[in-house]
């Protein structure tokens, strides 16, 4: 075994460039198995990420502004009066609190564009109202401080919580909690400063996530009557200082959890229902389950993945021919010296061994090379084109063994051609 394995080393060194030569197409392969698996498990791990991010069983309605004037209008039939819809309102959160079962938490949300300023720095950011609930739904931990309760709520207490973005920015060099911030002509106290949280992509925020991170979170009736209501009543031709005519919504979405035993899809036909029936059918509102979405692109990119690993693969098979083809072209060159081992003693085992070992070792040396390529493509992609990437020990552990079970199997043929060779034949090949 040592003797054969030494011979074909030595038969693969004296033939170095034919060797780099045959060992590219495994090295291609190995590197597209590896590289393309990890692309597609840091998709999937983002997806899980995401998941983490919506929560489990969240339902969220969210207002969709299709009117002008200031009201949700549906044009109907020619000589009928257009419907009216209010807009989503706390009346909407109120009502399907009532009549939505096993609610595990719910939180109306409203959020403005502002400017958020601190005792000497202003900057850009959204402040958003919600309940104490929503920081549950979304699994929100705190980096620093306290979040705030319904107590505060109720008493329309001027306290507010900092995205971990915009307490850097406000604050860079001191602690923000206790300190006071201004957005508009609030003044709000800090009490908390929430974890740095990565992940949320647009397709999230479209969905209806927030990037936590640089928004500013304030108790919502504390928003509504200290700082803007859109929902107000129109007082005269011209709006009051809280309206808004280009969108009457006074919420923006309404986001509810469910207990583990409650039905998504029955609580979305339920939610569609009351929200018909309140909105006079006009459909200023859509209703969302992220989870439910999340876990379709999951089962998507599953098949993706695997539809990348069987055309990577079909490289590793495409270099196994390389391998079979050269081992052959080796093979007719060699008759000469196959010829003399017979004649000195060796067997028929001994000459389809030294082959396949050949084969063996340029499929080894491949696939050593094309580990290294795979996890080199797999940071490019994750540095260049900001892709996520999760290389595998196991792509990397199944990549080199079906490297070397291609040498060995299509080092077979070539092999099997070489040990059947007539000695005699074979000496007085030219």
């Amino acid at each position: 075994m040592l003797k054969n394995a030494q011979i074909a080393f030595d038969s693969i060194l004296a033939n170095k460039f034919r060797a780099i030569l045959t060992t590219l197409g495994i090295v291609f392969g190995v590197g597209a198995v590896i590289s393309m698996l990890a692309i597609g498990n840091g998709a999937q791990q983002q997806i899980l990420e995401q998941l983490k991010i919506v929560g489990v069983n969240n339902v969220i309605v969210k207002s969709v502004y299709e009117a002008k004037k200031g009201k949700s209008e549906e044009e109907g039939e020619p000589g009928q009066a257009k419907k009216f819809s209010p807009g989503l309102t706390l009346k909407d959160f109120t009502n399907i609190e009532k009549v939505t079962p096993e609610i595990e938490h719910i939180s109306p949300e409203v959020g403005y564009e502002t400017f958020a300023v601190s005792s000497t720095i202003r900057k850009k950011s959204k402040v958003i109202g919600v309940s104490s609930s929503y920081f549950k739904i979304f699994n929100i931990d705190l980096e620093n401080g306290n979040y705030f309760y319904e107590s505060h709520n109720d008493a329309r207490k001027k306290v507010c919580l900092l995205g971990s973005k915009i307490s850097k920015l406000l604050f860079p060099k001191s602690n923000p909690i206790g300190k006071t911030i201004r957005v508009g002509n609030l003044n709000l106290t800090v009490i908390g400063v929430i974890k740095k949280l990565s992940g949320v992509t647009e397709n999230l925020q479209d969905m209806g996530i927030n990037d936590y991170n640089n928004e500013v979170y304030v108790p919502i009736k504390t928003l509504l009557s200290r700082f803007k209501d859109r929902g107000r009543a129109k007082v005269s031709d011209d709006w009051s200082n809280d309206g808004d005519p280009e969108n009457p919504n006074q919420l923006d979405k309404i986001v509810i959890q469910l207990t583990d035993k409650g039905d998504m899809l029955s609580t979305g036909t339920l939610l569609n229902k009351v929200m018909e029936r309140r909105h006079n059918g006009v459909k200023d509102y859509s209703i969302n389950i992220p989870e439910q979405t999340l876990k379709q692109q999951k089962e998507t990119d599953d098949l993706f993945n695997w539809l990348l690993g069987a055309i990577a693969s079909i490289s590793l098979v495409v270099g196994g021919i390389g391998i079979m083809n050269i081992m052959l072209a080796s093979v007719q060159e060699r008759i000469k010296e196959i010829g003399l081992r017979r004649a000195v003693g060796a067997k028929k085992s001994d000459i389809k061994l030294q082959f396949i070992l050949e084969a063996s070792f340029i499929s080894l040396f491949g696939g050593i090379l094309g580990i290294i390529l795979g996890i080199s493509l797999s940071y490019a992609v994750e540095i260049f084109l900001e892709m996520p990437t999760k290389i595998s020990l196991f792509s990397i552990f199944l990549s080199f063994i079906i490297s070397v079970l291609t040498g060995i199997i299509f080092g077979y043929l070539p092999a099997n051609k070489a040990a059947e060779q007539n000695p005699v034949n074979s000496l007085k090949y030219e």
